[in-house]
């Protein structure tokens, strides 16, 4: 059974910090003793437990108001009695341990507030805080970050004046959260916000309101998206069956080309004919030609690799056919040769280009008899090889010339499949990163979770004359230089930022109309912030001091939002 009696407070300061104090105090004490919890509210409050010194404090007792205290069983009905009766005393504290007590929980107080505004100013999402009347009284850093305002365009701001319809005032007006709104700033920016009433003693006291950049939730979503057209890829792709899938895994992609590709590399893997795999080094010309193997009926035989523009012609014919005992100086053994060693598999020959006429002579010997003869030897050899050539050379003019014998290329050419440069399917690119970024992390022992979009926008308009290669090289030197978790745009090298400043100069020559100084030099600085990061990196770039870049930057009002 709840016991409550009404106890009128005497004090001439009422309530206040320190006397909330000395009460939460002296209600411990009383709940220790007495086995019970004490409870008190005012004439406009709810019920609440005397351990809150902020609730005390915000009730705003006076000098003559009457609260009430309850405990439970009759036990409680004694500490009603003596917490009523401290209640209605003067609040002396005599005893220097009593007072010390006080300070002490006073100023475990102010270190919980000072850890809450620590925490409030620490949190990415934006936080904003209404009083009653439509005052702006706080906002955290992350607020001023996505709305791109400073503490004194938004502090002290009223906004039934500045944003009459929105949601906060919607809010303060009804008493009723509004959640996940989505609202278009003027300045452009798209937020998700959170808008919720601060109710004291019953009443609205204001609101607080708290908002989240909408492009990090479409970064999600695209990753999300990446995720779903990956695993789409993989289960519906036409003439694709689970092994065939699994076979070309490594070609990461899922651009029109790619799936094109992909397409008729698995038609090719259905047969023995003779492909030739076109496209610009780096391309992944190798890694389709393992796939089509391994998507074969062949996938059980072996599968070599030869580079043919990496061996001289001298010795590309031992290495390609073998050489018997005693051929020439130094072989002092048989040796098997590539195609004996690709019996029953396949044998892929890189840079197909690059080798002589007189190799070419003897390569077409194996793709219309599938024999050969090892150097030094009378004995016929008889394979069963399919042959994958590449090559990144245009073989149709080295026909024209007569460096590349025409019946060799025909032979060649039976499947053709051209792989599409880097810079032709840029859709490809956030796929890839996220590919290079698992795997050089798994190797180097290095946790990097993220991209930027900043430095994603970067990589998706640089050119990529190295392609693929050059996209997992640039990774794995970035992941291996930085510090950090996340890929920004100043971890990137200066040439690929370097050509993108380069098209913003451009893109500024074709203006028509010729716009003041200080609008170049905006446009400058800003440039450098988003694309450096920091004041320091930024001057840097621009041969510029620190405290010149700062300066602008306060000047245009420009700030590091990403």
């Amino acid at each position: 059974m709840m016991y409550e009696q009404e106890a009128v407070v005497q004090h001439n300061s009422g309530i206040h910090a320190r006397i909330a104090a000395m009460i939460v105090q002296r209600a411990r004490e009383l709940s220790e003793k007495y086995a019970t919890p004490l409870f008190l509210r005012s004439q406009r409050s709810e019920r609440f437990e005397m351990r809150s010194l902020m609730k005390l404090v915000a009730l705003k007792i006076c000098k003559g108001d009457s609260v009430f205290v309850s405990a439970e069983g009759d036990a409680g009905r004694q500490a009603v009695y003596e917490m009523v009766r401290f209640l209605e005393g003067d609040f002396e504290m005599r005893e220097p341990g009593k007072i010390h007590e006080m300070d002490k929980l006073l100023h475990e107080n102010a270190l919980m507030q000072e850890r809450l505004q620590m925490i409030l100013e620490a949190v990415q999402d934006g936080i904003c805080v209404v009083d009653r009347t439509g005052e702006i009284t706080y906002v955290n850093p992350s607020y001023l970050r996505i709305v791109h305002k400073t503490p004194e365009m938004v502090m002290g701001q009223n906004v039934f004046k500045t944003a009459p319809d929105g949601n906060r005032c919607a809010v303060l007006r009804t008493g009723v959260a509004r959640i996940g709104s989505i609202s278009r700033k003027k300045d452009g920016t798209t937020v998700v916000a959170n808008v919720n009433p601060i109710f004291v003693n019953g009443e609205i006291a204001g609101v607080v309101s708290v908002i989240k950049d909408i492009t990090e939730l479409q970064n999600l979503m695209a990753r999300l998206s990446q995720v779903s057209a990956k695993a789409e890829y993989l289960e519906q792709e036409l003439l694709r069956t689970k092994k065939t899938a699994n076979a070309f895994a490594n070609y990461i992609g899922k651009s029109g080309k790619v799936i094109d590709v992909l397409a008729l590399a698995s038609k090719a893997a259905q047969s023995s004919a003779t492909v030739l795999i076109r496209g610009e080094s780096g391309t992944g010309k190798e890694v389709i030609a393992e796939g089509i193997h391994y998507a074969s009926e062949r996938r059980r035989g072996p599968f070599i690799r030869v580079n043919c523009g990496a061996i001289p012609g001298t010795l590309l014919e031992s290495e390609l056919f073998g050489h018997e005992k005693g051929a020439f100086t130094g072989a002092v053994k048989r040796k098997l040769g590539k195609f004996e060693l690709a019996d029953h598999g396949t044998i892929f020959l890189d840079e197909i280009g690059e080798m002589d006429k007189k190799m070419q002579v003897k390569l077409l010997r194996v793709l219309q008899q599938k024999e050969f003869d090892r150097v030094g030897g009378e004995e016929t050899v008889h394979v069963d090889v399919r042959i994958i050539a590449a090559t990144n050379r245009h073989l149709e003019d080295m026909v024209k010339d007569g460096t590349f014998r025409d019946d060799l290329y025909y032979r060649l050419n039976v499947i053709p499949i051209i792989l599409p440069p880097l810079r032709e399917r840029i859709d490809d690119i956030p796929l890839l990163v996220e590919h290079f970024i698992d795997k050089i992390s798994a190797a180097t022992g290095k946790t990097v979770r993220s991209i930027t979009p900043e430095a994603m926008d970067i990589l998706m308009r640089y050119k990529w004359l190295g392609n693929v290669r050059e996209l997992e090289n640039v990774i794995e030197r970035v992941i291996t230089l930085m510090d950090s978790d996340t890929i920004t745009v100043a971890a990137l090298p200066s040439y690929i930022k370097g050509e993108a400043a380069d098209r913003e100069v451009r893109q500024l020559e074709t203006e028509s109309a010729v716009l003041p100084w200080e609008e170049y030099e905006k446009r400058i600085i800003a440039k450098a912030l988003k694309q450096c990061g920091t004041f320091n990196a930024a001057a840097k770039e621009l041969k510029i001091t620190h405290k010149t870049v700062a300066a602008k930057a306060r000047k245009y009002g420009l700030f590091l939002f990403w």
